[in-house]
């Protein structure tokens, strides 16, 4: 029986060595605190995702939050799925707004179209999508439409969805407004802790560089709004710098090893793969939608050594005691069936084609 972990994060002696050297060079400008490499991190990570302007800040939560106060959503509502992490909803409601829960398509984790017309009022002020798993909905360019025919703005959580595009003029992080992106270390990238926002909108990335920074202007003397510290240091930047170089090569890793679970899991019709058909998703996660409760699939998993990763997600968010008062008696049908019967199978780039297949032999034994 083999063990296969969870999660398995590796840097090279060559990843480690080129840290230690940048290092050195941060000790030595005794700049520690936004310098040229956290600029540097900025403009690469723009080239990247193809964005105007790239704000690193501290986390991801912290890049959704500064987005919606951007965007004043103060007493307002914002239209986003159930079908999310506590993060989203967290910054929503720290930026005085309120979130309007909706549930998924039949089928799928994506928001529900036909449920954003439904719950969209006078008082509505944005959508948040989330590009689940790295994979960007086929319907986003209904969600545009509704958008821009109900003046809505659209920020987008892409905290699984780095380098993830439909077509060179769709790419996560510019499709909407704004493009909030996690670094955090089970990312498609990561650096440590870590988050940035991305936006082509030249107002939006002023106010939003301002904000995480107190909400300082030209003059650094004073503030022209009551912002927060979510600044990054020097040597938060480097590391980005560094896993940028090599995120392309890991995202085509991300995508063998979800080809493979495909090619050893088809015959199966148990199991059936969300796979992004146009464009590149990020591969973040490997998810099968299955005709088995996902509880007994764990349970029989792990038995046999392999620990299957988180779900998309396991509890969605009106099924959270915190956050039941948002649910107003809604139907979630679909996402809570969704949740029940899906599971997220390790992908990382450090699987071996051995352990991928092991996996899949287990699956098929179920």
């Amino acid at each position: 029986m083999k063990n296969i972990p969870i999660f398995k994060l590796e840097f090279d002696k060559q990843f480690q060595n080129n840290y230690n050297k940048l290092s050195k060079e941060i000790f030595n400008s005794k700049s520690l605190s936004e310098g040229k490499f956290v600029s540097t991190f900025e403009k690469k990570f723009s080239k990247f995702v193809h964005a105007k302007y790239s704000i690193a800040v501290s986390n991801g939560t912290a890049a959704l939050e500064i987005a919606f106060r951007t965007i004043d959503i103060a007493n307002k509502e914002v239209i986003v799925p159930t079908n999310t992490f506590f993060a989203t909803i967290i910054a929503i409601i720290k930026a005085g707004g309120r979130p309007v829960l909706c549930d998924n398509m039949e089928g799928s984790p994506d928001i529900s179209i036909k449920e954003i017309k439904k719950k969209i009022t006078k008082n509505t002020k944005a959508i948040c999508i989330v590009h689940v798993g790295g994979t960007i909905s086929k319907k986003i360019n209904d969600i545009l439409e509704i958008c821009k025919k109900k003046k809505l703005f659209l920020v987008e959580d892409a905290a699984h969805a780095h380098g993830s595009y439909l077509n060179k003029k769709l790419y996560a992080g510019t499709i909407g407004d704004i493009g909030c992106f996690s670094f955090y270390p089970t990312k498609v990238m990561t650096t440590g802790e870590g988050g940035m926002l991305t936006t082509n909108n030249k107002k939006l990335y002023t106010k939003m560089n301002a904000y995480k920074n107190f909400g300082r202007g030209k003059n650094p003397n004073f503030i022209s709004f009551l912002g927060s510290n979510y600044k990054i240091s020097e040597f938060t930047a480097i590391m980005g710098i560094l896993e940028l170089g090599r995120i392309k090569e890991r995202i085509n890793k991300r995508k063998a090893i979800v080809l493979r679970y495909l090619k050893n899991l088809r015959d199966n019709d148990k199991y059936e793969l969300i796979i992004q058909n146009k464009g590149r998703s990020s591969y973040y996660k490997c998810i099968i939608k299955t005709k088995i409760k996902s509880k007994i699939i764990h349970k029989y998993c792990k038995s046999r050594g392999i620990q299957l990763t988180g779900k998309v997600w396991d509890t969605p968010i009106h099924n959270q005691k915190v956050f039941k008062k948002y649910a107003n008696k809604s139907n979630f049908k679909n996402s809570e069936k969704f949740s029940e019967y899906h599971i997220c199978p390790p992908n990382y780039p450090e699987l071996t084609l051995d352990e991928i297949d092991y996996v899949c032999s287990v699956l098929n034994e179920i």
